[in-house]
């Protein structure tokens, strides 16, 4: 068999392989995860500036070249919680995913929001635990500027992955959020609160917020550790939170997604009021919710307002101050109403409701079962996002030819092909000092090197350290860039 004959052979096992197993098995790889990925810096609630990090999770051994990228967004209120707390429903979600052969992103954001004033009997000490005290928002408008900001961040965060697709092996047609709690809430804004319209109007420059008594806490989540802060009067100002898409990233990529999955997660009523379900390009929605939640309601209400209002202990409820929400069961109601809803599944657990004539006994019952605010199985979980994403993620006209036809542009040429130990490369931008890598489709890098005093072309040269198979050969100048497809085949 000559070289031409094992190259056409090589693709055929590759697309034969990634079309046989799909992204629904799981398993199906071992997977590498680059950690604390820096993805962008912005002011939080205080006007700190937060680093802004990401987890990677790559299959391993996958030779697929346009992977399906799914984001998923860690809950804990917008004030704790991180993308790599291995009792998250995200970490054990992102390992399922990329053994299915997804490229996954864990996204840490900003976290935080202004608190009142005062509260006569804050829960804290010593029944509740210090960080309790920091659960009073100082109006309604602040959780919604939380959210605001998160989805700006996560929006951030896709633009950059896309940007960077060809290095991941990723599919940017083919890009999925998900998350739990706050990270649901998020993931649907991020779906759908896509037009200038569609902003709310708590968004813009308000008025600054209370200064916060000595008997609350502003504390918040921050690089998967607590941060605790000193508030002056100079961080209670609220201004104008930006465009909708935050601006971050702002490459030439976009943020839309293809499918979104909330697991007991919501949207603010704001999205009702300003329609974020109308856009050109309507994401299929998947939904997940205990019945019986007692912490984002299943249907309309406040958050916390089970157990703020009736497990308090003597504190004084939280509650109050939070927006009314719309929960995962009224959005499906919402949807059976629409002329035109958008592909949507729900995934609900049906328990008991909280029964406030024995709310003592209740309350027992919810503290033994997390408030029923928690994915469940996450092993039926994953099965049944991946069974619902399935067609999206292995749609053969997403990234037509990915990773078969060449991406590169017509002024690159590269010989020979296929190569066996070496390539050169003609391209008109190639002066100067050249960086090149040679990237595996499982994001790899297997070859790297630095030419000096390029005039129009240079050659790479590797030995048997990479073996046969279809490889990205990326280029760079001080003023230009570019990528070649390389078929090694000996």
């Amino acid at each position: 068999m000559d070289r031409r004959n094992i190259a056409a052979s090589i693709f055929f096992m590759m697309m034969m392989n990634v079309s046989a197993q799909g992204h629904v098995t799981p398993d199906q790889f071992a997977f590498s995860v680059d950690s604390n990925l820096v993805y962008g810096t912005a002011p939080d609630y205080l006007g700190n500036t937060i680093t802004l990090q990401l987890d990677l999770y790559k299959p391993i051994g996958d030779p697929d070249a346009a992977r399906p990228l799914l984001v998923l967004v860690h809950g804990g209120t917008w004030l704790a919680g991180c993308k790599a707390d291995p009792g998250s429903g995200v970490v054990a979600l992102a390992r399922a995913f990329a053994g299915r052969g997804y490229v996954v992103a864990s996204v840490d954001y900003r976290l935080g929001w202004h608190k009142e004033n005062y509260v006569p009997t804050p829960a804290g000490p010593p029944v509740w635990p210090e960080s309790s005290l920091g659960l009073y928002p100082a109006d309604t408008l602040e959780i919604v500027r939380a959210l605001y900001r998160s989805q700006q961040d996560v929006k951030g965060a896709i633009r950059w992955l896309k940007g960077r697709a060809e290095i991941d092996s990723t599919c940017a047609e083919k890009t999925f959020v998900g998350g739990e709690s706050a990270g649901g809430f998020t993931a649907l804004a991020v779906a759908f609160l896509d037009r200038p319209e569609e902003k709310p109007p708590s968004c813009g420059a308000i008025a600054d917020a209370p200064m916060p008594d000595a008997n609350l806490l502003n504390q918040t989540g921050y690089g998967c550790a607590v941060q605790t802060w000193t508030v002056t009067p100079t961080m209670l100002e609220r201004p104008d939170l930006g465009p909708v898409d935050g601006t971050l990233n702002l490459n030439g990529t976009d943020a839309r997604v293809r499918g979104v999955a909330s697991l007991f997660g919501g949207v603010p009523t704001d999205a009702l009021a300003l329609n974020w379900w109308q856009g050109v390009d309507t994401p299929a929605v998947y939904l997940f919710h205990q019945s019986c939640d007692g912490i984002v309601p299943f249907n309309v209400g406040r958050p916390y307002q089970t157990i703020s209002g009736y497990c308090n202990l003597g504190a004084t409820p939280w509650h109050y101050n939070y927006p009314i929400i719309t929960g995962s069961n009224a959005i499906a109601t919402i949807f059976q109403t629409m002329a035109q809803p958008p592909v949507y599944t729900t995934d609900f657990i049906t328990c008991d409701a909280f029964n406030s004539d024995i709310a003592l006994f209740d309350c027992i019952r919810y503290a033994n079962n997390g408030a029923y605010h928690a994915p469940g199985n996450i092993t039926d979980r994953a099965t049944n996002i991946a069974a619902f994403l399935e067609p999206m993620a292995s749609d053969p006209d997403a990234c037509l030819g990915a990773g078969v036809t060449d991406p590169q542009q017509a002024a690159t040429r590269i010989f020979p092909q296929p190569a066996t130990d070496r390539v050169r490369i003609i391209d008109p931008a190639l002066h100067g000092t050249v960086t090149l890598r040679m990237i595996a489709m499982d994001g790899r890098t297997v070859k790297r090197e630095t030419i000096l005093g390029s005039h129009g072309n240079v050659e790479c040269t590797f030995g048997n350290e990479v073996p046969n198979g279809l490889y990205l050969l990326r280029f760079s100048t001080t003023i230009a860039s570019g990528s070649a497809r390389v078929i090694v085949a000996r």
